[in-house]
């Protein structure tokens, strides 16, 4: 594909449009578009391009215009507008605010682009002394198929018009285009292109036929294929006017028609002009030379070839008035062509000089130019294959690929690709060139774990990328997320997506493991689980590692010496973070001690351990140092001394098992006894009530306990238990008086007078 035909430069951008020696066809008002398409690798924010004159004075220098915004897929299109001139254009690509590649294409014009056809005298003659434009700014299409231009044509690249040069598609060497080149781009100032479609030997009819289809034969009788003559003008127009823009066509034909009439010129001629017009979708300017000469012909000059095309002539109808080309060099050297002869008789350039003088002031403010079409944007997708789709953004008339597909789209994995499209006229345009190894994304994105790549089991790690060339992903799990979420031991890489959905190459390896738990830690006691206040029990968890107990503590043990009933568990944390099952529970109780004691002497021989809250089961005394065997909360002494006193609380461990927790010893209580007291002693007397208290010196045992009136007379009798400690007798129902009390036993016989008062 000619126009798309890449170089490679220092630096990571290619310019594929234009190419060397492009010239674009410049609008009324000097302007033209000229679209920049290219290639690159890696990454860029912007594409910028600009104008520069190749002279001074030879166009107008542009600022640096952005033509692409992160572009994608390794491509990139757009356009600026400028004057007419001769430039060289610059483009170069910014990434990360730094300019990191920039490229130059010598010899981009904007001016004057003409499509020639015709005859001989507009094909050219070989080796009749054509010259060589002087002018570096004058440029063609140097390629010359022989019989038939067909659709698609071959079209490669620019040139200057030099002596051996052939303006393509159909012309013989320079003839007098280099030299009208020269004089045109001197006084216009700005770059020439011509393009030459003309065909030797052909008539009027043979024009007039081929432009209807109808089959046709050259002055030789040889057939034309293709629908020649036109179809070289048609397809010239529909594809390379198509792509450049063109100002008009330049027509010199009439020497083959020396028996045509003047109607049947005007007529036929006038329809291949409404045809080119209707085939390429645009009122294109004519300019129409005035020629008939030909010395081989019976009628040398036809006065009546010249009236049709003057009759042609209508400037209101983009039809202008070309050079009269019968009155230069005559005699011609063999009749018909002009020829370069030297001493002053110089064919070909007087009709050079000839052109120049018709292509003036008033033609180009008179004629209506026509610009290039913008070229065609391919899309791109790829799919998770690796292979990529490219289609049209619109549907055409028919489409050729550059691997002569002609489907609406094509798939593969590798290559470069490019489109011609036709319309429904008929008229082609052109895409920009897809290399297909730069749509797939080039930056490897960097995937790393968020915290660590290894990780416990029963646990998970955050895998994540951070590239920020890409806002798509695919990880090698499917997931198309920015982060994922790994619970399994793999291998696991990530690529990005562009916005066509082509996938970068794979970052990374990030192999992540599970890392087996540590076991379930057990816990072991410094003492039995149950204790008393006052105590602690220090627990200790199995296993190496940092401990971590439901007590919210972090330590190899811990102690517990709070009043409270616990459930106890730890965990192990081993060396590379992964913590244990956590423990079975261990039941830990702390059982409260009775409230302390206070002894109080309740009798003559008795003392009394004393609670607000009495919860005690049991009392522990002691007397002066000595252990005494009761566990009464009384106990009774004879003799002096010092008592103290613990209260006892025994707790039931459910198996037969009992826990006896103590409080704190009682403050000490000093016993005196009462010396008058001999040996019985009851009390209160008087009673209020006629409950008394009975303590005696002596343990005194067996006893019966028989009441009396003051008089003698027997009320009451009762047994009581031994006076080891202080009795409690309820005489309550005897009336208010006083009475004899006589206990005895064996060997014992006390009375004592009791009053008692209600």
């Amino acid at each position: 594909m000619f126009f798309f035909s890449g170089y490679a430069c220092y630096s990571q951008i290619k310019i594929t449009l234009p190419v060397s020696r492009s010239v674009f066809q410049r609008d009324k008002q000097n302007n033209a578009d000229i679209y920049v398409s290219g290639s690159f690798e890696g990454v860029l924010e912007k594409v910028e391009a600009r104008l520069i004159p190749i002279k001074a004075g030879q166009g107008t220098l542009t600022d640096w215009i952005t033509i692409s915004v992160k572009p994608d897929g390794g491509h990139f299109m757009g356009s600026l507008k400028g004057k007419a001139g001769w430039y060289s254009l610059e483009v170069r690509g910014w990434n990360n605010g730094v300019i990191t590649s920039q490229i130059s294409r010598d010899r981009v014009g904007i001016g004057e682009v003409f499509v020639i056809a015709g005859q001989s005298n507009a094909e050219g003659v070989l080796d009749y002394g054509a010259k060589s434009s002087v002018d570096d700014r004058v440029n063609c299409f140097n390629y010359r198929v022989e019989e038939n231009l067909w659709d698609y044509p071959y079209f490669s690249s620019f040139s200057h018009i030099e002596s051996n040069t052939m303006v393509g598609p159909k012309g013989k060497g320079p003839w007098c285009w280099g030299e009208l080149g020269d004089y045109l781009a001197q006084r216009l100032n700005m770059p020439i292109l011509f393009l030459n479609a003309s065909y030797g030997g052909s008539s009027i009819e043979n024009w007039y036929n081929s432009s209807l289809g109808i089959p046709t034969k050259n002055a030789f009788q040889i057939p034309y294929i293709g629908n020649a003559p036109y179809s070289s003008l048609r397809i010239s127009l529909q594809f390379y006017a198509s792509l450049l823009g063109v100002r008009a066509v330049l027509w010199e034909q009439g020497e083959d028609d020396s028996q045509t009439s003047e109607d049947t010129y005007y007529n036929y001629l006038k329809k291949v002009i409404e045809r080119s017009r209707s085939d390429s979708d645009k009122k294109l300017s004519w300019v129409i030379a005035r020629t008939s000469l030909n010395d081989f012909a019976a009628i040398h000059v036809n006065p009546a070839i010249i009236k049709a095309q003057n009759r042609l002539i209508n400037n209101s109808d983009y039809i202008f008035e070309g050079p009269y080309t019968d009155s230069i060099q005559i005699p011609r050297a063999e009749g018909v062509h002009f020829k370069n002869l030297g001493f002053g008789n110089e064919g070909i350039s007087d009709l050079a000089k000839a052109w120049d003088k018709k292509l003036n002031t008033n033609f180009f403010n008179q004629s209506v130019p026509f610009l290039s079409s913008a070229p065609i944007s391919i899309k791109a997708n790829c799919d998770l294959s690796d292979k990529v789709t490219l289609s049209l953004p619109v549907t055409y008339e028919s489409q050729r690929w550059s691997n002569n597909s002609t489907s609406s789209s094509i798939s593969s994995q590798s290559g470069s690709y490019s489109v011609i499209t036709r319309d429904k006229i008929g008229n082609y345009f052109f895409s920009n060139t897809i290399e297909v190894k730069n749509l797939y994304p080039i930056t490897v994105p960097f995937a790393f774990a968020k915290t660590s790549s290894n990780f416990c089991e029963g646990t998970s790690t955050e895998l994540l990328t951070n590239n920020a060339n890409y806002s798509q992903f695919r990880w090698n799990t499917g997931e198309t997320t920015k982060q994922i979420t790994v619970k399994n031991s793999g291998v696991y890489t990530v690529r990005g997506i562009n916005s066509l959905g082509c996938l970068s190459p794979s970052s990374n390896e990030v192999i992540s493991r599970v890392i087996p738990l540590p076991p379930k830690p057990n816990i072991f006691l410094s003492s039995p689980a149950t204790l008393c206040e006052g105590s602690s029990i220090t627990l200790f968890a199995s296993g190496f590692g940092k401990s971590f107990w439901n007590t919210n503590d972090s330590t190899g043990s811990i102690v517990l010496s709070k009043v409270g009933d616990y459930n106890i568990s730890v965990k192990v944390r081993d060396e590379v973070g992964c913590i244990s099952p956590s423990s079975d529970i261990t039941k830990i109780s702390i059982k409260p001690r009775p409230e302390e004691p206070k002894i109080t002497q309740i009798g003559a021989f008795s003392l009394q351990a004393e609670q607000i809250n009495n919860t005690a089961d049991a009392y522990e005394w002691k007397k002066d140092d000595a252990f005494l065997t009761t566990k009464s909360s009384l106990v009774k002494s004879v003799k002096p001394g010092f008592f103290t006193v613990s209260a006892i609380k025994n707790y039931s461990l459910g198996n037969t098992q009992v826990v006896a927790c103590r409080s704190n010893l009682s403050k000490a209580f000093s016993f005196i006894p009462d010396t008058e007291i001999k040996n019985l002693i009851i009390y209160p007397n008087p009673s209020p009530n006629g409950i008394v208290n009975i303590e005696s010196k002596e343990d005194l045992s067996d006893l019966s306990l028989n009441v009396y009136t003051i008089n003698g007379k027997y009320i009451y009798s009762t047994s009581i238990p031994p006076l080891t400690e202080r009795r409690l007798i309820d005489l309550s129902f005897l009336e208010e008086g006083k009475y004899i009390v006589r206990l005895q036993n064996n060997t014992f016989t006390e009375s004592k007078q009791i009053w008692i008062e209600k």
